[in-house]
């Protein structure tokens, strides 16, 4: 391809800011070739400037081949980016389908437990101030409180 041909190629995932400086004592220029990525690439990699100095003759023989490097290079950083990209997001849709789940089971009632039922009628006046069904909602709690066991909180 030629010179133009590749920074077309190149410039069709990128656009392009290049600056020539030369140096009249050395007989060298720099090119400078600076691509922002037009797709929201987050790869800093692929905004990474090439730049190079040599001869012009230098750059008549070999800035074509350099440009081509470049150009293969980038596309695969940008190939990699996109995938490390789709494997993220896939993770997090996993993640989120995981936490919806798991709000799903913590939100669902407990089952009763023995403790939460009812006191059968007829339980002994624990207290001794001949007020049964205030002994027996203190027994209540107080077997819900401590697990199972009775502990009368007001006695």
């Amino acid at each position: 391809m030629t010179m133009f041909e590749e920074l077309f190629a190149l410039a069709t995932g990128a656009t392009l800011t290049m600056v020539l400086s030369a140096d009249e004592k050395t007989g060298r220029m720099t090119i400078n070739v600076i691509p922002k990525p037009k797709k929201d690439a987050n790869e800093p990699a692929l905004t990474k400037a090439l730049s190079l100095t040599a001869t012009p003759a230098e750059f008549d023989a070999g800035f074509v081949d350099v440009l081509k490097e470049y150009r293969e290079v980038r596309q695969s950083l940008a190939e990699q980016a996109e995938a490390t990209q789709e494997v993220l997001q896939a993770a997090k849709a996993a993640s989120a389908k995981k936490a919806g789940e798991a709000m799903t089971k913590a939100v669902k009632p407990a089952p009763a437990s023995k403790a939460a039922t009812l006191p059968e009628a007829g339980m002994p006046d624990i207290s001794g101030d001949g007020d049964d069904e205030a002994d027996s909602n203190r027994q209540q709690v107080a077997t819900t409180a401590t697990g199972g066991d009775p502990y009368d909180l007001f006695g």
